[in-house]
């Protein structure tokens, strides 16, 4: 019977956190891609790509400051000790200290070749900083995703991307360029900081248990394992590309995938809880497999038609702002982003669902096989064909996720193609209607506002007819929530 209430409470804090974080993400990627659109309208490719390739390099730093003891003190069985968060923090931030000197080594050597001025110096600077803010926020996190407190990290959350970008444009429309970027970054991370520790304060200490460490450290490091290949896959490959590609064409890739980026905000609410629910759960198999089959078809459900949108939108949002007309290049690199967005979005949240119920070692092989795959196809089709052979490399190695699919069919029983069947047919089905509205070639606000009727009109009226049950089961389940609020 107490297990009965616990997997309850479990599935309506999940619920909850799901609605949360998916609010949270949508704000979040609505207030980034009207910043993102009026800093682009602001700022040359140049300056964007001087950014993303910079902010690529200090994140590698992240992959480097908690060797997987966060996730170890969320996915642990038991409740966390004083004496684990105090000797989880003196860790990271001797890890932290560590990274930051290694990258003040490697930035004066690479600016002294790539003769750097004092706008890459602030932006390395700032993010420095970030990444600072960022492992003190840790423990924090820690508590409110061990009480699936979503809502807490999705306000902070929005709260720090709203500042960003609204100090960062305010900053570029004021003239000051590249360093509107630096500006902005340094204020969204103390505000953030104060408000994480406002919100879920910790006993601070620096007392060291060995037991809590080896204990730590036996989940984390197999777990981190994966997030230091992910660096050579997906951090280092990018800083190959635009060494390949150059700045201005890094900046190209960084707005096309910019717009695939938005639909995906519901997989990243999903992603965001399914660790550390799926910990909780991993005694119930058979709720697990429930559980994502019904998390993957609502993923498939809201991004895969997203994602049409944003394809059959883009060239008509661009030639809507003459101005804008600068990132049409974007476009054909877009396409591909899109497609590759479209996998991810299944993929990652069963990759997710590994890792809590302890198959580590599977992902582990799977990022090997993605790392090497990247390595082979990112700099060969970059040299090649630029930054759109770049784009073409990306949805070929995404391509190769397919074998997650049936992995999961293999571990959890799970038949991944009868889960999101539904929503793709209706997305292809939108693909149909709309490539005949395309030829219309009207001007891009009416192209716009009638591609979205179109298109939302037969995906809803698809489901209504096919999906029915499922759309009443989620409104009625929002419903209660409301209702016990």
């Amino acid at each position: 019977m107490d297990q009965e209430i616990d997997i309850q409470a479990i599935k309506t804090k999940t619920t909850a956190s799901v609605l949360f974080l998916t609010i949270r993400n949508f704000g979040i990627q609505g207030i980034s891609t009207l910043g993102f659109f009026l800093l682009t309208l602001l700022l040359g490719a140049g300056d964007v790509g001087l950014f993303a390739i910079v902010a690529e390099s200090v994140s590698i730093l992240g992959y480097f400051s908690d060797v997987g003891l966060a996730s170890a003190l969320i996915q642990q069985k038991t409740p966390i000790k004083k004496a684990e968060l105090q000797t989880t923090f003196i860790i990271q931030q001797l890890l932290v200290f560590t990274a930051l000197i290694v990258a003040s080594i490697i930035y004066s050597i690479v600016s002294r070749s790539h003769s750097y001025g004092n706008a890459e110096f602030w932006i390395v600077v700032s993010l420095c900083y970030s990444f600072v803010a960022a492992s003190l926020k840790t423990i924090p996190s820690v508590q409110l995703e061990r009480n699936l407190n979503f809502k807490a990290i999705s306000t902070i959350d929005i709260t720090e991307n709203f500042l960003f970008y609204t100090f960062a444009v305010i900053f570029a429309y004021l003239g000051f360029g590249v360093y509107s970027y630096a500006l902005a970054t340094f204020i969204r991370s103390t505000i953030g900081l104060i408000m994480i520790y406002k919100i879920s304060p910790w006993p601070i200490g620096l007392s060291f248990s060995r037991e809590s460490a080896v204990k730590l450290f036996k989940f984390g490091i197999p777990f981190q394992l994966n997030s230091f290949i992910a660096v050579a896959k997906d951090r280092l490959s990018n800083l190959l590309v635009a060494s390949i590609i150059g700045r201005e064409s890094f900046g190209i890739l960084a707005w096309a995938q910019k717009g695939p980026r938005l639909p995906l905000s519901f997989m990243d609410a999903i992603m965001k809880i399914t660790f550390p629910t799926f910990s909780r759960l991993q005694h119930n198999p058979d709720l697990v497999r429930r559980s994502l089959s019904r998390s993957l078809f609502f993923v498939a459900l809201t991004v895969t038609p997203m994602l049409v949108g944003v394809v059959f939108v883009a060239s008509d949002f661009i030639n809507l702002i003459p101005k804008y007309s600068k990132w049409l290049p974007a476009i054909f690199p877009l396409y591909f982003y899109a497609g590759n967005a479209a996998i991810a979005a299944i993929t990652t949240p069963i990759t997710n669902a590994f890792n809590a119920v302890g198959k580590i070692a599977i992902t582990t092989k799977l990022m090997l096989m993605w790392t090497a795959l990247t390595w082979i196809f990112y700099p060969i089709l970059s040299f090649k064909f630029g930054y759109q052979g770049t784009a073409i490399a990306t949805l070929i190695v995404g391509s190769s996720s397919f074998i997650v699919w049936f992995l999961a069919d293999k571990i959890f029983g799970l038949n991944v193609f009868k889960a999101i069947c539904r929503p793709v047919i209706a997305s292809a089905l939108m693909v149909i209607i709309l490539l005949p509205v395309s030829a219309l070639n009207l001007q891009p606000l009416p192209s716009i506002v009638l591609k979205i009727f179109v298109g939302s009109t037969t995906y809803l009226l698809f489901h209504l007819i096919f999906s029915k049950p499922d759309i009443i089961w989620f409104y009625q389940e929002i419903r209660c929530l409301v209702v016990k609020k």
